[in-house]
């Protein structure tokens, strides 16, 4: 089984910019939750590389069997206590260079050392907005004040994080395409803090299929990809106040749960355990799992299309409904190649519309 690369350490420069910012990272919840506690993550290669060997495209669910699952936009929603369902979603759409320096208040010229037109190290951002007194010995490459930076810190960090922990790329950099994205979930869409969580949950969907077939980078977060597998396969009594505890950071304490998952480096030990994974050793509701009011369907479809930022990926809930505390039926679903979509814009709004219609 070749090796799928992946991000498989967490940049040191995020680390010690959370440190940084102290009580300043709060500030971050409303819109990405607790998506920064993901620094405090171990990646664990081993278990993903794993995954693949059993993921099915055409169900977009893991078979183990007996036991079919799949990420579902309530678990990750209520893991990260991020928005959901009833806010906007946002659209991969490419951002430029030009639109990155403008929404950090950097003047172009300070990229010069820097002329990728595609991304910049992390570090080149980490210098001018990670220390306290950044601003002042970068000052020559902003055009806002430091009281306008002070803003901008925050939201610089958010920028540098989410990028290589939810959009990673094999050379590590920060990529100027997702700061559409990124700038939609801080100004918002139509007065509401737009979410993620579809384009995560595509991302991975998309990512697991293109590594099946060719073993090169996985371009999604293999970090939520391995949480939600370990919680899955760690066995407990359900606690029975779950998804209404809004305030907890199930992220933080995440390790403690799946401990054992952690000490396995090799992909064939985890192979072993999933093909003799039965339903009795599944924890198929997780304490956190918005499990009131699950989308299962579209108005117009027996799926939910999600877009991924690179192209259309099929999330069929239906699949899994024990995820959700249901009896699993088998679904009846039309036939997903049969719908043909020839233009980005007839992509969009397809999937937008689904969106406001689950």
């Amino acid at each position: 089984m070749a090796p799928c690369r992946m991000l498989n350490q967490i940049p040191r420069e995020l680390v010690d910019w959370k440190n940084n910012m102290a009580h300043e990272v709060n500030r971050l919840f409303p819109y990405i939750g607790h998506l920064p506690s993901l620094l405090n993550i171990t990646p664990n290669v081993a278990i993903v590389e794993a995954l693949l060997e059993f993921w099915d495209p055409d169900g977009s669910v893991f078979w183990f069997g007996e036991c079919e699952l799949t990420l579902t936009l309530e678990e990750i929603e209520g893991l990260f206590q991020v928005p959901g369902k009833g806010h906007p979603m946002v659209y991969p759409m490419n951002g430029t260079r030009e639109q990155f320096c403008r929404f950090l208040g950097l003047k172009q010229f300070s990229m010069n050392p820097h002329p990728d037109a595609k991304s910049c190290p992390l570090e080149f951002l980490y210098k001018r907005f990670g220390g306290k007194e950044a601003y002042d010995h970068h000052r020559e490459d902003f055009f806002i004040s430091r009281e306008q930076w002070e803003e901008k810190r925050v939201q610089a960090f958010g920028i540098a994080m989410i990028n290589p922990l939810l959009f990673p790329q094999k050379h590590g950099k920060v990529i100027f395409s997702t700061i559409n994205m990124v700038q939609s979930v801080f100004v918002g869409i139509k007065g509401k803090t737009p979410t993620l969580v579809p384009i995560i949950i595509a991302d991975i969907f998309a990512a697991i299929t293109e590594c099946r077939k060719r073993r090169g980078f996985f371009y999604a977060s293999n970090l939520v990809l391995q949480m939600w597998a370990m919680e899955h396969l760690s066995k407990r009594a359900l606690n029975p106040l779950g998804s209404c505890l809004s305030t907890v950071n199930w992220v933080e304490s995440h390790r403690e749960r799946v401990i054992r998952y952690y000490r396995v480096a090799s992909p064939s030990v985890f192979i072993q355990e999933l093909n003799a994974l039965t339903s009795d050793k599944v924890q198929w509701v997780l304490d956190w799992t918005k499990v009131r009011d699950p989308a299962f369907k579209t108005i117009q479809f027996d799926f939910i299309p999600l877009a991924s930022t690179s192209g259309l990926v099929m999330y069929i809930p239906q699949r899994v409904m024990r995820q959700f505390g249901y009896p699993q039926r088998v679904p009846t679903i039309q036939e997903v190649r049969g719908i043909e979509l020839n233009t980005v814009t007839e992509c969009r709004t397809m999937v937008l519309e689904a969106w406001g219609n689950l």
